[in-house]
């Protein structure tokens, strides 16, 4: 089975679980750039930081008064470009490219979903630049798709349609690379 149609599936198992849970359920808000965008949940909190130097589409890492750290960003995987022993993925330098473009010197606030840190201890956010919603303008551009991992799941319905969309227009990586 194909690692997209693997992610599919398990972003449809995650839909399914998240129907009961609506406290972390996203609400509809004003829309940016004519499209529709929702309001983060107040599950983690939240914290301003700067971007020091974006490390690939996904990956960032920030400062904050003497704390330096790298960010995740949630329920997004963008195509690989630094991971050791891993061919560069088809889309992941101009994904790169425009995390980098979009974040490097700008202040961020990152809000948090139920985990904080990953298994290799980056922090685990979403990412606002003013209204913009960066996670979910990653997938409806097509820099990244989507890669929810319960119990992180506050936007993944968001981030399901926006991927449906790209996908349908055929955005970024869905014309660029032989996806399934």
């Amino acid at each position: 089975m194909s690692c997209m149609r693997a992610r599919t599936l398990s972003v449809a198992a995650v839909l399914a679980m998240s129907a009961c849970s609506l406290s972390t359920a996203p609400t509809t808000s004003p829309t940016i750039q004519g499209k529709p965008t929702t309001t983060e949940p107040a599950i983690g909190g939240s914290e301003t930081v700067t971007v020091e130097r974006v490390v690939d589409g996904d990956t960032f890492i920030a400062i904050t008064g003497s704390r330096r750290f790298r960010v995740r960003l949630i329920g997004v995987d963008s195509p690989e470009t630094v991971k050791p022993g891993a061919p560069v993925g088809c889309f992941g330098p101009e994904a790169s490219a425009y995390a980098h473009r979009t974040l490097t010197g700008e202040q961020v606030r990152l809000v948090f979903d139920v985990d904080r840190y990953d298994r290799y201890r980056r922090v685990l956010a979403y990412v606002y630049l003013g209204k913009l919603f960066f996670n979910l303008d990653l997938v409806r551009r097509g820099y990244a798709v989507v890669e929810t991992v319960p119990p992180d799941i506050a936007h993944v319905q968001d981030f399901v349609a926006a991927q449906r969309a790209a996908r349908a227009s055929r955005a970024g990586l869905w014309l660029a690379c032989a996806l399934a």
